[in-house]
This record gives C-alpha cells, sequence and structure tokens, in this order.
C-alpha cells in the first residue's frame, strides 16, 4: 500500500509572497489616495481664497457705486462715501506685503483688517486699480470708471479677477 501525502494547505514561502504581493498594492493605494486628499486640501484653500477675493470684489465694486469720490494710487483705492453714510468717512482697499487690507475711518477712527493674506496654498500677486476719468463744467476732474483687478498664484496657476464699477455721481442716498 502506497501512502501519498495530500497538501491541503500553503507552504510559509506561498504566504510571504501572497502577504508580499498584498502589502504593495496596500501601499500602491494608501500612495493614491494621501496624493488624492493632499490635492483636495489644496484645491478647497484655493477655491476658499478665490471666493473670499470675489466676496471682496463685490464689496469694493458696490463701495464705489455710491462713492461721493474715488481716488487711487499703486496698489490701494481709496473711496470716500456719500456724506450721510453710517459716519464713515473714508474706505480703502490696499495690498501691502502680500496682504489685502481694508481700512475705514469711522467717527475719526481708523478700523483696519487683512482681508486676503498670502500662505503657503496662495498668494495675493497685485493688485491693479485703473480708473477713467472726464472733467465737469466746473473744470473738476472725477472719475467715470474704475476697474481693479486681483491676481492670485497658487504654484503654476494664476486667477485674475477683475471688476468694474461706475459711480453715481450726485445722487442723493
Amino acid at each position: 500500500m502506497n501512502a501519498t501525502r495530500k497538501n491541503n494547505g500553503f507552504t510559509i514561502i506561498e504566504m510571504l509572497v501572497a502577504v508580499a504581493i498584498v502589502a504593495m498594492l496596500l501601499a500602491t493605494v494608501a500612495v493614491a489616495l494621501h496624493g488624492s486628499l493632499v490635492s483636495y486640501r489644496e484645491n478647497e484653500k484655493i477655491a476658499e481664497t478665490v471666493q473670499v477675493a470675489r466676496v471682496v470684489l463685490n464689496r469694493l465694486v458696490s463701495e464705489v457705486r455710491t462713492a461721493d469720490a474715488v481716488e487711487y494710487g499703486p496698489q490701494r483705492v481709496t473711496i470716500i462715501p456719500p456724506v450721510n453714510s453710517e459716519h464713515v468717512t473714508e474706505i480703502e482697499y490696499e495690498l501691502n506685503g502680500g496682504v489685502l487690507y481694508y481700512r475705514r475711518v469711522v467717527m475719526g477712527t481708523e478700523e483696519s483688517q487683512a482681508f486676503i493674506s498670502s500662505d503657503e496654498n496662495v498668494q495675493v500677486e497685485s493688485f491693479n486699480v485703473t480708473r477713467e476719468t472726464d472733467v465737469d463744467g466746473e473744470g473738476v476732474t472725477y472719475t467715470t470708471s474704475l476697474t481693479v483687478q486681483l491676481i492670485l498664484r497658487s504654484g503654476a496657476n494664476i486667477f485674475p479677477l477683475t471688476a468694474s464699477a461706475c459711480p453715481r455721481r450726485n445722487q442723493e442716498y
């Protein structure tokens, strides 16, 4: 009688090879998942910053439309609101050191806050203001339209945001 042995299990070498293959597959999946999560966080930060920039530009445009006067300089715009505008005598947007500041003077006291700051994900590249002017019948030069361009950078991506407004002069508020 010939007794033959049946092998019903795996050898240690077969188990080690199987474990090594599963470990490589899990490592590949983990690397892909990590890359996706990092990309998601960066895109979320960029989208949040761009949305804040849009809100800032919409606010600026709204304030320009109701302004009595608008002055501008390099990377700065100053808005003189109507006289009866909640005791606010001046509003200013200025890019300084990679930070877009919002300042306003209320009853002689200046309030300031940073609207958009550069960080490791998004940098504020520039805040450019251009305007068109005209001269009224009394020889006074005034702003007919104002265009603001805010440029944000994230890595190799550039996000230019532009807004325009025309001050509504001589209206009652």
